[in-house]
């Protein structure tokens, strides 16, 4: 199978101005670095800011590049925008962006330890669904 209408074949994307598969495939993966990096962090913080960054890469996957229309351009406005079915996740984690922010910027916030091995278990789920759209097999599968 070769090239970009290859590619549409097995994930499902929409192959809109050529390379938008490879694209959400090198996100896909990026995703997965962060959440291995998560799992590895020592702090509550890292591990929680780690997640972030591996939800807000999948979901940026799930996104067409360059097709945004007028309004917010957040990842998670965008995901509820362009993936309707996947407005629960963006609002979920849309309401984590203020504190990703804030620990991403050494702002004192203290994030409990169970409260980032919930995050995490929730990303790990959303990746886990990502990959499935987009057709392909993550580490956890």
């Amino acid at each position: 199978m070769g090239g970009a209408v290859g590619m549409e074949k097995v994930t499902g994307l929409r192959v809109a101005g050529g390379g938008c598969a490879r694209v959400s495939l090198g996100r896909a993966e990026r995703a997965e670095s962060h959440r291995g990096r998560a799992i590895s962090a020592v702090t509550p913080e890292d591990r929680f800011l780690e997640s972030y960054r591996a939800a807000r890469s999948a979901a940026g996957a799930l996104l067409v590049p360059g097709a945004r229309k007028r309004g917010p351009s957040d990842v998670w406005h965008r995901l509820a925008v362009e993936v309707p079915e996947m407005s629960e996740w963006a609002a979920a984690f849309g309401g984590y962006s203020s504190l990703a922010a804030a620990v991403e910027d050494g702002l004192p916030r203290t994030v409990q330890p169970q409260m980032a091995d919930d995050f995490l278990w929730a990303v790990g789920r959303f990746l886990d669904l990502v990959d499935q759209r987009l057709g392909v097999l993550g580490p956890a599968a």
